[in-house]
């Protein structure tokens, strides 16, 4: 690869990230990226899913390395930006990291630091490696949709959670306990019912409280919903959980952030290529924290199409 030197860098920087860090250390941000002999062009993304815009822009315009600083969300969308685009191939663009978000959780997997210094002198480095991608499709409005991501999608209770942490976020909350108080906020307004699930042909149809599909290990700000997942071995790591209630929500509190929850037998995990979720009512989902509403849902698996900057001394080691 190309030192950084040499390569113009299309930049997009989220100010809304971690409650507005973006905006305060956006300054910080660039003058570390101008101190490592960065050469680039800055766009801020200035609202809601204007990152995938941006992101289209930038390759149309010829832009084939890009550094997002921002949180999960902001990733996300600039992921369906590079799958929506028809300029070149999504595997032609590079992506790299600067976290600015709250829950920062695809970088855990992918061992970049938390700091921007330490993040912008990994990404000079230049290691790349290529990821696997998930497809949604969804209905809204009685359109066909497609969504992408990069990390996990949730479902059920999963979702009613991130739906909560966002309106949390919106508040200029941020922390731990963020997620803490979406995760018990949400509890007692969800309600677990019969969900269809079927995993490369294999049928569920049972009472479900959530269902996560993970490429990467965490989310909800570092907790360990997908234990075992591996990005770029071409399948998800499917984690379903069973009816549990309360007492069964506390016991497992600690193990959702070490990944020992899945040992609970309500709890079970899969290796898929190919799943479809559906329910009487529907069900809630969310894609790397990014709400898709009440639907039935179809996710398949793209393998190693997304080429990002990652350490390789570090890689799938969070612990």
């Amino acid at each position: 690869m190309e030192k950084p030197s040499k390569i113009k860098w299309f930049v997009i920087l989220n100010p809304h990230a971690g409650s507005g860090r973006g905006k305060k250390d956006q300054a910080k941000i660039l003058k570390t990226l101008h101190e490592h002999g960065f050469e680039y062009e800055l766009k801020v993304s200035e609202y809601p899913k204007h990152t995938i815009q941006l992101t289209t822009e930038a390759i149309e315009q010829g832009f084939r390395h890009l550094i997002i600083a921002g949180g999960d969300g902001t990733l996300n969308e600039a992921v369906n930006g590079i799958f929506s685009q028809t300029v070149c191939l999504p595997e032609e663009i590079t992506i790299a990291m600067i976290p600015v978000g709250t829950g920062n959780d695809w970088i855990k997997t992918f061992g970049i630091p938390n700091d921007y210094k330490s993040a912008i002198k990994l990404l000079q480095k230049g290691d790349t490696m290529r990821q696997d991608v998930g497809r949604i499709s969804f209905s809204e409005n009685g359109s066909a949709k497609t969504c992408y991501f990069a990390n996990m999608a949730g479902f059920g209770f999963d979702a009613m959670v991130a739906e909560k942490t966002n309106r949390l976020k919106d508040k200029g909350r941020t922390g731990i306990m963020l997620y803490l108080q979406a995760l018990g906020a949400s509890f007692w307004k969800f309600q677990t019912t019969k969900t269809r699930v079927i995993i490369d042909g294999q049928e569920i149809n049972e009472l479900i409280f959530s269902v996560s599909i993970g490429i990467g290990e965490f989310n909800g700000g570092g907790m360990m919903q997908a234990p075992g997942a591996v990005p770029d071995n071409g399948h998800f790591q499917v984690t379903i959980i069973r009816k549990i209630g309360l007492f069964g929500i506390l016991r497992n509190l600690t193990g959702l952030y070490s990944g020992e929850f899945v040992k609970d037998p309500r709890v079970s995990t899969h290796q898929a290529y190919n799943i479809s979720i559906s329910s009487p009512h529907n069900i809630a989902g969310e894609a790397d924290g990014e709400i898709l509403g009440n639907n039935k849902f179809q996710i398949t698996m793209i393998s190693q199409k997304l080429t990002v900057i990652f350490n390789p001394e570090k890689y799938l080691k969070f612990r």
